[in-house]
Parts: C-alpha cells; sequence; structure tokens
C-alpha cells in the first residue's frame, strides 16, 4: 500500500459539527449586525472553508467588520461548544481508525481552520489516528478547489491516483475528483451530482446511517490495483 492514503473530511463527516458550527455563526451575526441567520442559510455554506464563508457573509451583509475579525468570532465561540461535547460519527471515525491500524496512510483535510481542526482532532481522539492534518487557510483555496486533498496528498507522500477522499459535501466530493482521487460520499447531497462518476466506480455512495465499514474499506482497497 505503499502510496496510498484515505484523506478524511472532518466536519460532517468525522464529527457532526453542524449544529455548533451553526450556533456559533448565528451568534456572531448577532453580536456584529443584529441580524438572524438561518439553518437552510448555514446549510448552503457546507463544504465551502470558513473564511470564504465570512467573507461571502459579510458582503451579503454589508457588515463594517472583516471577514477574518468575524471568523476569529466565531471560532472562539465554537471551540467553546465543541470542547463540551464532540460528536463523533462512529463508523467514519471507526474506519479511520482501521485504516491506520492497517498501515494506511490518514490525513484529514478540512475546510475549517488549522486551530478548529487541531481542537477538534484533539478532544474527539483521533489526534493519533489523523497527525497529519491540513486546513484549507494554510493553501489559500477552499473545496471545490482541490488543493487541500492535494497538500494532504504530498504531506503523506501518497500518490493521488491511490488515494481516496471520504466527505459529506457536493463541493468536497468535486474537489477529491479534480484532484484524481476516488471519493466515498456519507451523504446524499455529496453524491447526488456526480452520478457518471459513481457509475464508473470513481465513487461510493453510502451513508452515515447505511455506513458498513468492513464494506467501505473493501471497496477503498479492492477496486484498485494501487492498493
Amino acid at each position: 500500500m505503499t502510496g496510498s492514503a484515505v484523506l478524511f473530511d472532518l466536519d460532517g463527516t468525522l464529527v457532526d459539527s453542524g449544529p455548533a458550527y451553526f450556533e456559533a455563526e448565528r451568534d456572531t451575526l448577532a453580536h456584529f449586525g443584529g441580524m438572524s441567520f438561518t439553518w437552510e442559510e448555514h446549510a448552503a455554506f457546507i463544504g465551502v472553508g470558513s473564511r470564504e464563508m465570512w467573507e461571502r457573509v459579510r458582503v451579503a451583509y454589508s457588515l463594517n467588520v472583516s471577514a477574518d475579525h468575524l471568523l476569529r468570532h466565531s471560532n472562539r465561540l465554537y471551540l467553546e461548544y465543541v470542547r463540551q461535547a464532540v460528536k463523533v460519527f462512529p463508523a467514519t471515525a471507526d474506519l479511520a481508525r482501521r485504516l491506520h491500524r492497517a498501515g494506511v496512510a490518514v490525513a484529514v483535510a478540512s475546510g475549517s481552520s488549522r486551530e478548529v481542526v487541531r481542537t477538534v482532532l484533539a478532544a474527539s481522539g483521533l489526534d493519533e489516528v489523523c497527525a497529519v492534518f491540513v486546513s484549507a487557510e494554510e493553501v489559500g483555496r477552499g473545496k471545490p478547489d482541490p488543493a487541500v486533498f492535494l497538500e494532504a496528498c504530498r504531506r503523506l507522500g501518497a500518490r493521488t491516483e491511490r488515494c481516496v477522499v471520504v466527505e459529506d459535501s457536493a463541493v468536497g466530493v468535486e474537489a477529491g475528483l479534480r484532484a484524481g482521487m476516488r471519493c466515498v460520499a456519507v451523504t446524499a447531497a455529496a453524491a447526488r451530482p456526480w452520478e457518471a462518476e459513481r457509475r464508473a466506480g470513481r465513487i461510493l455512495a453510502v451513508e452515515h446511517a447505511d455506513f458498513r465499514v468492513s464494506e467501505v474499506h473493501a471497496w477503498i482497497t479492492d477496486t484498485s490495483p494501487a492498493w
């Protein structure tokens, strides 16, 4: 398995962080703009890098504060929430642990800030499994740009054609495909735009509720001669 790797998204893939992020974003907008923020508005940014999300929101709401300041405030609130409790998706976390035990290189490639990724991995107990992680803020471009996956691949010394991405968002799957990697899509929304790629064997669509670690592990390791 030399040169092979599995790259996990973090939020919505390994950890169920959506509710905590939504609360942090809603409270940040209420603090700086005195305005409401709905779950539907939050959902529109799933998979998008945190700084890019706040830049778009800042422009849309004509906020007289920088995206970096909004991001710092939101991250501080979010970290307060996750330090109290982090909800891990057990099946995807088990997959990461199983791959790690088998000697497969594993990393996290996330749109969240590096501080957030580090804190969440430590709080969830996944930091030993995913010792290598890359934040979109390090590469300057969020998903669907493939830069965060390509950088994780580079740090692991892996080859793109031997990498598999595990994602919960359509933009994340797009980033993985653009990087030349196969993808496991853990939500219907992530897989829906890519039916042709799924039929071609480039994507495995399996939602969290139906996730069977042994079956996904077999798809990752058995469907490519590179493994």
